[in-house]
């Protein structure tokens, strides 16, 4: 404008869904934040319903102040780092206060049928609780394509047992109308597992819908079934700094935020997390070594990528221990990723793949003692132990495809499973991901069943978007 005031128009993307509740929720989120403490994007004007002269739902938000911390991701020092982490774990720590009554969604009263709303805080806040309340998940993978014409359970959930199960529900509804025998995707169709039958997914399903009795504490009371507010998708592009001080001035993008059990909540953002494949035996702080001077520059810039991720992650873990005790609690679970994975297979869409959900849940049946509160209690699933073990090798030769496909990705400008890379690398991305292709095809050429799993399954093709 031309008095220099700045805003920012957010407007969904045509399948964005759930339109409605993900415009609604997003923008009393922001506002409910705001109001707690917590930096991000105040709301001027908001429409959750394409019922306006625009034509569509938005809304209008102040331009996050400050500049993104993956733009100064390459030059932060030491002191930067150690900053920028309390800062976030400052505010994330308020967040963990927060005391949710129940599991789904933050939106203004106005805005939900009251018959879809349940009350903000297990307590009465008088301020809060006149204006907010928690409604309907807007986690889109419970509105996802044709799941939106779906009649499910879509929440707010009082209870986290019901919750779990509606993740899985959700899918085996969507299964058994639309899934189809496919073969996974490449290179995955490389390993010999040939068609894969939906039934099997389904049949997954229901196991895990047996364990969720167990997964979780069973008194609500337990802090890891405390409904908890995170930030859902907290990458170095959605986290503005302050580069003179250091402190987080803004976060943005807060579309889809859910409130869920503390549990399945907790974890490392992805601007956190462990870079490497183990947990470091001591809690030492990350140097760089004496050595870098002597490394090539290419060596050197590795090195101290390596020494930013290992120190941001350092730095995240042990002030979590010092501001954040409910946190550090859960982190500490040895058994955190284990059920955090099970949950996320369960939620996931059936694409051919049934050998992650299969994974999770042998390993629950596995680790069956360790759950809470299940003394006396006999595990629900049976595995044969020779069955377990020839699994373990397909699984192991899977995960290892995987991970090789998410190498892939990063290399193609960090693209997302869904096959979004951020505005200013689309061009760029687009000639990586044809460098790409053309190298795979080079490697598998020469060997015929290679080339035909590249052929009719290549992972990064134009595909039709509504599912």
């Amino acid at each position: 404008m031309q008095d220099g005031f700045e805003m920012i128009a957010k407007i969904p993307y045509h399948i964005a869904q759930p339109s409605f509740y993900a415009t609604a929720s997003e923008a009393a989120t922001l506002t409910f934040l705001q109001a707690q403490g917590i930096s991000v994007p105040e709301v001027y004007s908001y429409s959750a319903t394409a019922n306006n002269p625009v034509g569509t739902e938005y809304i209008l938000m102040a331009k996050a102040p400050g500049v993104s911390l993956a733009s100064k991701w390459e030059s932060l020092d030491d002191r930067d780092i150690k900053r920028i982490a309390k800062s976030f774990v400052e505010l994330e720590t308020k967040l963990f206060k927060l005391r949710f009554s129940t599991f789904g969604s933050l939106y203004f009263k106005t805005d939900i049928a009251p018959s879809s709303q349940v009350p903000l805080y297990a307590e009465e806040n008088a301020i809060e609780a006149d204006r907010f309340c928690i409604g309907p998940i807007a986690d889109y993978m419970f509105w996802y394509g044709r799941r939106a014409g779906l009649h499910m359970n879509r929440g707010p959930w009082k209870k986290h047992v019901e919750y779990l199960q509606s993740i899985a529900k959700k899918e085996m509804g969507w299964t058994r109308l639309y899934g189809t025998a496919m073969e996974p995707d490449f290179p995955h169709n490389a390993s010999g597992v040939g068609v894969q039958q939906p039934g099997d997914f389904l049949k997954f399903l229901e196991s895990y819908q047996s364990l969720t009795p167990h997964l979780l504490p069973k008194s609500s009371a337990h802090p890891f079934n405390q409904p908890t507010l995170r930030h859902p998708d907290l990458t170095p592009g959605n986290i503005f700094i302050t580069p003179e001080t250091g402190q987080i001035s803004c976060l943005i993008d807060w579309q889809h935020a859910i409130v869920q059990p503390q549990l399945l909540a907790a974890g490392y953002p992805r601007a956190f997390e462990n870079p490497d494949d183990l947990l470091p035996p001591k809690l030492v702080i990350p140097k760089l070594p004496e050595h870098l001077s002597s490394l090539s520059p290419e060596e050197q810039t590795a090195t101290r990528e390596l020494h930013r991720q290992r120190l941001f992650f350092y730095t995240y873990r042990v002030l979590n221990g010092h501001f954040n005790q409910a946190h550090i609690e859960a982190l500490r679970d040895p058994l955190l990723l284990g059920r955090q994975m099970l949950v996320d297979r369960a939620g996931r869409q059936w694409e051919g793949n049934f050998i992650t959900l299969k994974g999770a849940v042998i390993r629950m049946a596995q680790f069956w003692e360790h759950l809470p509160d299940v003394q006396g209690i006999e595990c629900p699933l049976r595995f044969d132990r020779f069955e377990s073990e020839a699994f373990a090798d397909i699984e192991d030769t899977w995960l290892k495809m995987s991970f090789t496909v998410e190498q892939w990705r990063q290399t193609v400008c960090g693209m997302s499973e869904e096959g979004w890379v951020r505005n200013e690398d689309y061009e760029e991305s687009k000639q990586k991901l044809a460098d790409l292709e053309e190298e795979i095809r080079l490697q598998c050429k020469g060997d015929e069943e290679d080339t035909r799993a590249f052929q009719t399954g290549w992972p990064f093709c134009d595909r039709e978007e509504v599912y």
